[in-house]
């Protein structure tokens, strides 16, 4: 059975600690070893769930998983078991991770169950995992709460100050890549047909941007949050054969051809189900530089109305390089 002697040092209680990985985020470590390593130890490193622990996700979400870590808030599905590894694409829960049961004790806590996870459709814990969703040789563990508690604030104080300079100003960041891709829930396509609208995603850093700005939202108005609910769908469409030649004109515009000498431009790039850029869209203004493209000023507008907008974070800015920028583009205006 592998890592199984890592079940305890002989006091019983494992030494809890996290660090930075390979992913770019913070790992949780037991006895001086990855987590990350002990669960995927089979699987190729790029096919490894991450954790949500990392710069650039936004702070509540961070402060969510640390509090569902504690103790301090019920699980996703089930109220004792928490997520530790999630979807490198697109952080949710229902497409498929690694959860484990978390006891928060009066000075121990304990992690035991470690187990593939996806979005339950039971109402029972007991009727929802299967043997072949458990990971076998590792745990349980036991942690000493205050050192547990104590890596855990130590870890949140760094992503906040990491978080701040992240989201401050596109001077202090590093450029970020665009990708335009079929990003579908391994629960989806197991359990339903795809629909195709639902599969073409704008991605920063391969993670869809449409889930970067629900965290936006969430930090603004709950008018955001309802209206951005509804507007998910890529105006750029493989299908739906009247609004392929819309999503070619965008990325005709994203690309600087219909812009003449105008440096900027706003261009819309999700909207509702019936693809119709009328009756709502998310839009941006995109900025193209010599060498580098910069979106920002996300707003929302009404359907009906262009003059009725709902405004994101002003902070929220992403910068390109304008050669893997306008590649991507350029490909996928090749294939649709």
């Amino acid at each position: 059975m592998p890592y199984g002697w890592y079940r305890g040092r002989e006091d019983n209680v494992n030494k809890f600690d996290l660090r930075p990985d390979a992913s770019g985020g913070f790992d949780f470590m037991v006895d001086g070893k990855f987590v990350r390593e002990m669960v995927f130890a089979d699987e190729d490193l790029i096919h490894q769930n991450i954790t949500l622990l990392r710069r650039g996700i936004f702070d509540g979400a961070i402060q969510e998983q640390l509090s569902a870590l504690k103790g301090e808030l019920p699980g996703k599905f089930f109220p004792e078991r928490v997520w530790l590894y999630f979807c490198p694409q697109c952080y949710d829960e229902g497409c498929g991770g690694v959860s484990v049961n978390i006891h928060v004790g009066v000075e121990h806590v304990v992690w035991s169950d470690f187990r593939y996870d996806g979005e339950a459709d039971t109402v029972e814990e007991s009727q929802w995992f299967e043997e072949e969703d458990s990971v076998k040789g590792v745990g349980p563990f036991t942690f000493d709460r205050a050192e547990y508690e104590a890596a855990l604030n130590r870890t949140a104080d760094q992503l906040s100050r990491a978080g701040a300079a992240f989201w401050r100003s596109t001077a202090e960041l590093d450029q970020v890549s665009l990708g335009l891709e079929h990003l579908v829930s391994r629960r989806k396509q197991r359990k339903s047909p795809l629909d195709p609208k639902e599969g073409l995603q704008w991605t920063i850093d391969g993670r869809p941007l449409w889930k970067i700005l629900d965290e936006a939202g969430e930090k603004t108005t709950s008018q955001i949050c309802t209206m951005q609910s509804s507007l998910r769908n890529s105006v750029v469409q493989e299908q739906d054969g009247d609004f392929v030649e819309q999503g070619r004109n965008i990325i005709r515009i994203l690309l600087g051809e219909e812009l003449g000498n105008e440096v900027s431009h706003r261009v819309p790039l999700f909207v509702g189900a019936s693809l119709d850029i009328l009756s709502g869209a998310i839009t941006t203004c995109v900025q193209r530089h010599e060498q580098n493209v910069i979106w920002s000023d996300f707003r929302i507008h009404r359907a009906g109305s262009s003059g009725d907008v709902l405004r994101y974070s002003p902070g929220l800015i992403f910068t390109f390089n304008r050669q893997q920028h306008d590649a991507v583009l350029k490909r996928i205006l090749e294939s649709v």
